[in-house]
Protein backbone atom coordinates (compact mmCIF):
# COMPACT_ATOMS: atom_id res chain seq x y z
CA UNK A 1 0.00 0.00 0.00
CA UNK A 2 1.61 3.44 -0.93
CA UNK A 3 -0.26 5.98 1.38
CA UNK A 4 -0.69 10.08 1.49
CA UNK A 5 -2.98 11.83 3.33
CA UNK A 6 -4.30 15.46 3.59
CA UNK A 7 -3.98 15.78 7.71
CA UNK A 8 -3.17 18.36 9.90
CA UNK A 9 -2.47 18.07 14.03
CA UNK A 10 -6.78 18.37 14.51
CA UNK A 11 -7.41 15.88 11.40
CA UNK A 12 -8.13 12.35 11.12
CA UNK A 13 -5.32 10.24 9.13
CA UNK A 14 -6.88 9.14 5.67
CA UNK A 15 -5.24 7.20 3.07
CA UNK A 16 -4.89 7.84 -0.70
CA UNK A 17 -3.00 6.50 -3.68
CA UNK A 18 -0.34 8.04 -5.35
CA UNK A 19 -1.63 7.62 -9.17
CA UNK A 20 0.29 8.56 -11.89
CA UNK A 21 -0.63 9.24 -15.19
CA UNK A 22 1.14 9.80 -18.67
CA UNK A 23 2.45 13.14 -19.45
CA UNK A 24 5.14 14.65 -21.93
CA UNK A 25 8.37 16.09 -20.40
CA UNK A 26 8.95 20.02 -21.05
CA UNK A 27 11.79 20.66 -23.44
CA UNK A 28 15.20 21.94 -21.58
CA UNK A 29 16.82 25.34 -22.48
CA UNK A 30 20.40 23.79 -22.63
CA UNK A 31 21.67 26.73 -20.74
CA UNK A 32 24.14 26.08 -17.90
CA UNK A 33 23.47 25.37 -13.77
CA UNK A 34 24.33 28.46 -12.38
CA UNK A 35 24.11 29.74 -8.88
CA UNK A 36 21.42 32.32 -8.33
CA UNK A 37 22.36 32.67 -4.14
CA UNK A 38 25.47 34.36 -5.32
CA UNK A 39 23.79 37.01 -8.12
CA UNK A 40 24.59 34.46 -11.06
CA UNK A 41 21.75 33.02 -12.99
CA UNK A 42 19.81 36.34 -13.08
CA UNK A 43 18.84 38.14 -16.40
CA UNK A 44 17.55 41.55 -17.31
CA UNK A 45 16.53 40.51 -20.84
CA UNK A 46 12.70 40.86 -19.75
CA UNK A 47 10.38 43.39 -18.51
CA UNK A 48 8.72 42.47 -15.29
CA UNK A 49 5.42 44.55 -15.98
CA UNK A 50 4.99 42.16 -18.89
CA UNK A 51 6.71 39.33 -18.61
CA UNK A 52 7.28 36.26 -15.75
CA UNK A 53 10.75 35.12 -14.78
CA UNK A 54 11.76 31.73 -13.75
CA UNK A 55 14.91 30.71 -13.02
CA UNK A 56 14.66 26.96 -11.79
CA UNK A 57 12.94 24.33 -13.09
CA UNK A 58 11.93 20.69 -10.57
CA UNK A 59 12.08 18.13 -12.49
CA UNK A 60 10.53 14.88 -11.22
CA UNK A 61 10.56 11.63 -12.20
CA UNK A 62 8.45 8.56 -11.57
CA UNK A 63 7.25 4.88 -12.18
CA UNK A 64 7.32 1.48 -10.93
CA UNK A 65 9.47 0.46 -7.92
CA UNK A 66 12.17 -2.13 -9.21
CA UNK A 67 11.48 -0.89 -12.69
CA UNK A 68 13.51 1.37 -15.56
CA UNK A 69 10.30 1.11 -17.66
CA UNK A 70 7.78 3.41 -18.59
CA UNK A 71 9.13 6.28 -16.57
CA UNK A 72 7.36 9.77 -16.65
CA UNK A 73 8.42 12.91 -15.77
CA UNK A 74 7.07 16.45 -15.40
CA UNK A 75 8.91 19.93 -14.88
CA UNK A 76 7.47 22.80 -12.15
CA UNK A 77 9.77 26.06 -12.89
CA UNK A 78 10.80 27.57 -9.48
CA UNK A 79 11.91 31.39 -9.01
CA UNK A 80 13.35 31.94 -5.93
CA UNK A 81 13.31 35.84 -6.14
CA UNK A 82 9.59 35.56 -5.54
CA UNK A 83 8.84 31.86 -3.96
CA UNK A 84 6.67 31.73 -7.34
CA UNK A 85 5.81 28.06 -9.20
CA UNK A 86 4.83 27.49 -13.08
CA UNK A 87 3.08 24.60 -14.15
CA UNK A 88 2.89 23.51 -18.18
CA UNK A 89 -0.36 20.86 -17.67
CA UNK A 90 -0.20 20.41 -21.36
CA UNK A 91 -3.85 21.78 -21.65
CA UNK A 92 -5.41 22.58 -25.05
CA UNK A 93 -7.19 25.79 -22.93
CA UNK A 94 -4.60 26.39 -20.20
CA UNK A 95 -1.15 27.47 -21.39
CA UNK A 96 0.70 27.76 -17.88
CA UNK A 97 -0.81 27.54 -14.22
CA UNK A 98 1.49 30.04 -11.73
CA UNK A 99 1.13 29.89 -7.74
CA UNK A 100 2.46 32.17 -5.21
CA UNK A 101 3.85 31.34 -1.90
CA UNK A 102 0.23 32.93 -0.45
CA UNK A 103 -1.89 29.97 -2.24
CA UNK A 104 -2.97 31.91 -4.99
CA UNK A 105 -2.94 29.87 -8.25
CA UNK A 106 -3.75 32.25 -11.61
CA UNK A 107 -4.66 29.99 -14.79
CA UNK A 108 -3.55 31.39 -18.45
CA UNK A 109 -5.30 30.19 -21.47
CA UNK A 110 -8.21 31.28 -23.36
CA UNK A 111 -11.38 31.84 -22.78
CA UNK A 112 -13.14 29.91 -25.93
CA UNK A 113 -13.52 32.84 -27.65
CA UNK A 114 -10.06 33.53 -28.73
CA UNK A 115 -9.10 35.83 -26.14
CA UNK A 116 -6.31 35.50 -23.83
CA UNK A 117 -7.45 35.65 -20.28
CA UNK A 118 -6.47 34.63 -16.73
CA UNK A 119 -8.56 33.13 -13.96
CA UNK A 120 -7.48 32.38 -10.35
CA UNK A 121 -8.03 30.23 -7.39
CA UNK A 122 -7.08 30.61 -4.01
CA UNK A 123 -6.23 27.06 -1.72
CA UNK A 124 -6.02 28.30 2.04
CA UNK A 125 -4.08 25.81 3.44
CA UNK A 126 -0.97 26.86 1.44
CA UNK A 127 -0.26 29.79 3.54
CA UNK A 128 -2.92 29.54 6.51
CA UNK A 129 -0.68 29.51 9.79
CA UNK A 130 -4.22 28.56 11.92
CA UNK A 131 -3.90 24.98 10.05
CA UNK A 132 -0.13 25.05 10.44
CA UNK A 133 2.11 24.59 13.73
CA UNK A 134 4.97 26.14 13.07
CA UNK A 135 6.53 25.11 16.65
CA UNK A 136 6.19 21.33 15.51
CA UNK A 137 8.98 19.38 14.58
CA UNK A 138 8.10 17.47 11.20
CA UNK A 139 7.04 15.01 10.13
CA UNK A 140 3.87 14.78 12.68
CA UNK A 141 3.76 10.91 14.24
CA UNK A 142 0.18 9.90 14.95
CA UNK A 143 -1.84 7.07 16.39
CA UNK A 144 -1.68 5.52 12.82
CA UNK A 145 1.45 6.54 11.66
CA UNK A 146 5.50 6.15 13.38
CA UNK A 147 8.07 8.20 11.49
CA UNK A 148 11.28 7.08 12.26
CA UNK A 149 15.05 8.61 10.37
CA UNK A 150 16.57 5.58 8.53
CA UNK A 151 19.97 7.10 8.92
CA UNK A 152 20.14 7.36 4.82
CA UNK A 153 20.29 10.33 2.93
CA UNK A 154 19.88 10.62 -0.91
CA UNK A 155 21.25 13.28 -3.03
CA UNK A 156 19.99 15.02 -6.32
CA UNK A 157 21.91 14.02 -9.18
CA UNK A 158 21.54 17.35 -10.91
CA UNK A 159 21.25 20.75 -8.63
CA UNK A 160 23.26 22.85 -5.84
CA UNK A 161 22.15 25.51 -3.19
CA UNK A 162 24.12 27.62 -2.73
CA UNK A 163 27.19 25.50 -4.29
CA UNK A 164 26.15 22.62 -2.19
CA UNK A 165 24.54 19.79 -3.37
CA UNK A 166 20.99 19.19 -2.50
CA UNK A 167 20.68 16.22 0.39
CA UNK A 168 18.04 14.85 1.99
CA UNK A 169 17.29 12.76 5.53
CA UNK A 170 14.80 9.25 4.37
CA UNK A 171 11.94 8.59 6.93
CA UNK A 172 10.61 5.52 7.21
CA UNK A 173 6.38 4.92 7.55
CA UNK A 174 5.46 2.75 10.23
CA UNK A 175 1.94 2.25 9.74
CA UNK A 176 -0.27 1.17 13.44
CA UNK A 177 -2.80 -0.24 11.71
CA UNK A 178 -1.92 -1.02 8.24
CA UNK A 179 0.93 -3.28 6.72
CA UNK A 180 2.90 -2.20 3.89
CA UNK A 181 6.53 -0.42 3.15
CA UNK A 182 7.40 3.20 2.24
CA UNK A 183 9.72 5.87 2.51
CA UNK A 184 9.97 9.66 1.88
CA UNK A 185 13.28 11.81 1.91
CA UNK A 186 13.05 15.49 2.31
CA UNK A 187 15.33 18.37 2.40
CA UNK A 188 14.89 21.98 3.68
CA UNK A 189 17.90 23.57 1.91
CA UNK A 190 15.60 24.79 -0.91
CA UNK A 191 14.03 28.18 -0.46
CA UNK A 192 10.12 27.51 -0.91
CA UNK A 193 7.25 26.87 0.30
CA UNK A 194 6.17 23.37 -0.74
CA UNK A 195 2.86 23.37 0.22
CA UNK A 196 2.63 25.16 -3.24
CA UNK A 197 3.29 22.19 -5.18
CA UNK A 198 0.84 20.18 -3.27
CA UNK A 199 -1.84 23.06 -4.09
CA UNK A 200 -1.96 22.10 -7.69
CA UNK A 201 -3.82 18.84 -7.06
CA UNK A 202 -6.51 20.89 -5.16
CA UNK A 203 -7.64 23.32 -7.66
CA UNK A 204 -10.81 22.70 -8.98
CA UNK A 205 -11.09 21.76 -12.44
CA UNK A 206 -9.10 18.92 -14.61
CA UNK A 207 -5.45 20.40 -13.73
CA UNK A 208 -3.43 18.04 -11.42
CA UNK A 209 -0.12 17.19 -11.44
CA UNK A 210 0.80 13.69 -13.22
CA UNK A 211 1.10 11.90 -9.66
CA UNK A 212 -2.65 13.88 -8.88
CA UNK A 213 -2.20 12.70 -4.88
CA UNK A 214 1.04 14.07 -4.45
CA UNK A 215 0.34 15.21 -0.94
CA UNK A 216 1.70 15.26 2.29
CA UNK A 217 0.07 18.64 4.34
CA UNK A 218 0.34 18.51 7.57
CA UNK A 219 2.49 15.34 7.75
CA UNK A 220 5.67 17.11 6.66
CA UNK A 221 6.48 20.97 6.84
CA UNK A 222 5.92 23.81 4.14
CA UNK A 223 9.49 23.95 4.22
CA UNK A 224 10.41 20.17 3.51
CA UNK A 225 10.78 19.57 0.13
CA UNK A 226 10.07 15.81 -0.95
CA UNK A 227 13.15 14.63 -3.16
CA UNK A 228 12.28 11.20 -3.00
CA UNK A 229 9.31 8.85 -2.58
CA UNK A 230 9.13 4.90 -2.35
CA UNK A 231 6.50 2.44 -1.70
CA UNK A 232 6.55 -1.32 -2.85
CA UNK A 233 4.51 -0.55 -5.82
CA UNK A 234 5.84 2.95 -6.74
CA UNK A 235 8.69 5.47 -6.51
CA UNK A 236 8.80 9.13 -7.49
CA UNK A 237 12.38 11.31 -7.21
CA UNK A 238 13.70 14.66 -7.76
CA UNK A 239 16.14 13.98 -10.53
CA UNK A 240 17.17 17.88 -11.32
CA UNK A 241 16.86 21.32 -9.44
CA UNK A 242 18.68 23.14 -12.29
CA UNK A 243 18.59 26.94 -13.70
CA UNK A 244 16.65 26.28 -16.67
CA UNK A 245 15.22 29.83 -17.40
CA UNK A 246 11.46 30.16 -18.87
CA UNK A 247 9.82 33.26 -19.77
CA UNK A 248 6.06 33.62 -19.22
CA UNK A 249 4.41 36.65 -21.08
CA UNK A 250 1.87 36.81 -18.73
CA UNK A 251 1.22 40.62 -20.35
CA UNK A 252 -0.10 38.94 -22.98
CA UNK A 253 -3.21 37.89 -20.84
CA UNK A 254 -6.46 40.15 -19.45
CA UNK A 255 -7.20 39.67 -15.75
CA UNK A 256 -10.82 40.13 -14.17
CA UNK A 257 -12.25 40.70 -11.18
CA UNK A 258 -15.87 39.64 -10.25
CA UNK A 259 -17.50 43.03 -8.77
CA UNK A 260 -20.71 41.44 -8.06
CA UNK A 261 -24.28 41.61 -10.12
CA UNK A 262 -22.79 39.97 -13.07
CA UNK A 263 -20.14 42.89 -13.33
CA UNK A 264 -16.06 42.33 -14.16
CA UNK A 265 -13.65 44.67 -14.35
CA UNK A 266 -10.55 44.36 -15.66
CA UNK A 267 -7.72 45.02 -13.43
CA UNK A 268 -4.05 45.08 -12.99
CA UNK A 269 -2.42 41.39 -12.76
CA UNK A 270 -1.31 41.24 -8.90
CA UNK A 271 1.80 38.89 -10.40
CA UNK A 272 3.11 41.52 -13.15
CA UNK A 273 5.23 45.08 -11.56
CA UNK A 274 2.85 48.23 -11.96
Amino acid sequence: MLLTSCQNKNANQKDDLLRPKATEALPATGMEEQNYFVGEGKTNEYDPKTTLYFSHAFIYEYGVAGSDEDRGEFWIYHSPETGNLLYDPNDEMIDFVVSDPKGKYYFFGTDGHGANTVDHQTVDWVSDENSYDTAAAYPISDNYIKFTKTGEQHTVEDGTVDGNPIIGEEYLWAFQRLSGYQTTTVTEQIPINFYQIYGFNKLDGDIQLPVNSFDFTGIFGKHQSVIRFQSEQFILELKAYQFNPYYAEAGDYEYFIYRGDGAWEKTHLPLLEK
